[in-house]
């Protein structure tokens, strides 16, 4: 057993499977906490997680050290707190923490989705000082095959990783690195929000295949069947306005068609040829949503798509795809994303010039 490093894995879904697992074959004390009980249960009477694929640190049967629904007891005493569910569920989980976080632990969001900024703030009126960290996107592409067990379809070649505040960047990948070697920096966390490519595929697949997935139920490959040609012109579209946005705030992030090439090998002249050139995105357990009551859209519209198109028009940024997909998504869903959603006035950045926010991301304050 490695004595280096403990880990807490919050949230027993696909990525906290993955994690977990391939971390405990690793060598390193893995706690994994869940909110509701149905998985911890699993885990408990098999003894942990059995993990195939393509992993970091190989297949086989992984011993957990302690799966619980109690957040004491899993974050006691590690050194890396692993927040490993969709958006909507970061506040929970910091919640849950709170009264037990020592300052001395690191918080990762994996990925980030604007959640540094969304929660620093609910730190400090604690009076904890705690580093929070966020990937732009899961290390591991990878799916729930049974109670307990999981399936790693692909891993992410080089993965942006950013502090709040970012000077404190490379002293978490000091410590990170010797387990996640894939690891790179980002300029701050607003970089590993913006690169993080959820929002830009999921929402506009989805809805381009609204009429496919009411009538299947989602019995479809998701990228396979789901992106066409036209498909591809869309996500290209709301790809461009992404990248301007950042842009404006001095920050570069990947084209898609380059990012699916870093990170997959997956090469082609345009998105829709890069898709269907990714081994990952092929695979046919990829199944789309079975309804729009998925992170596919409660996830990536809300905490993705509208942070984007509210740092557009505070920076003067046109949006206009964007903003469609965002407005279709409210109409199917019945809810107004443009409110519930993470605006600037939300993040804190209301007001702000782009030097502001940069200096904000950087040092931690104003």
């Amino acid at each position: 057993m490695k004595d280096s490093l403990k880990f807490a894995v919050l949230g027993a879904g696909h990525g906290g499977y993955a994690f977990s697992a391939d971390l405990s074959l690793a060598g390193y004390e893995v706690n994994l906490f869940n909110r509701s009980p149905k998985p911890i249960e699993a885990i408990r009477k098999r003894g942990g997680i059995e993990i195939t694929g393509e992993t970091v640190y190989g297949e086989g049967f992984a011993k957990i050290k302690k799966a619980t629904t109690d957040m004491k007891e899993a974050i006691e005493g590690v050194d890396i707190i692993m927040v490993v569910v969709p958006a909507y569920g970061h506040k929970f989980m910091m919640d849950k923490c709170m009264p037990y976080l020592k300052d001395e632990q690191i918080i990762v969001f994996n990925t980030g989705s604007f959640a540094s900024l969304r929660l620093a703030k609910e730190l400090k009126k604690k009076g904890k000082k705690n580093l929070l960290c966020e990937t732009s996107i899961l290390i591991y592409s990878c799916r729930i095959t049974g109670p307990s067990s999981v399936f790693v379809d692909g891993l992410k070649r080089k993965l942006p990783i950013a502090t709040f505040p970012a000077k404190r960047t490379e002293d978490v990948l000091g410590v990170l690195r010797e387990v996640y070697p894939q690891l790179i920096p980002a300029t701050n966390v607003l970089e590993t929000s913006f690169e993080n490519l959820n929002p830009i595929f999921h929402p506009q697949i989805t809805l381009l295949n609204v009429g496919f997935t009411e009538r299947t139920k989602g019995d479809y490959i998701f990228y396979k069947d789901g992106v066409t040609p036209g498909v591809g012109r869309v996500i290209q579209a709301v790809d461009d306005e992404r990248t301007s946005v950042a842009q404006a705030l001095g920050i570069k992030v990947t084209p898609t068609v380059k990012w699916l090439d870093l990170m997959y090998g997956a090469k082609g002249k345009n998105i829709y040829e890069a898709i269907q050139n990714c081994k990952p995105y092929l695979d046919p357990g990829e199944r789309g949503p079975k309804d729009f009551q998925f992170r596919f859209v409660t996830e990536d519209v809300p905490y993705g798509l509208v942070p984007m198109a509210s740092l557009g028009d505070l920076l003067k940024v046109p949006t206009p795809n964007i903003k469609s997909i965002i407005q279709l998504w409210s109409t199917i869903n019945q809810v107004n994303y443009f409110e519930e959603g993470y605006t600037v006035e939300k993040l804190g950045l209301s007001g702000l010039t782009s030097k502001e926010i940069i200096g904000l991301v950087t040092e931690g304050e104003l």
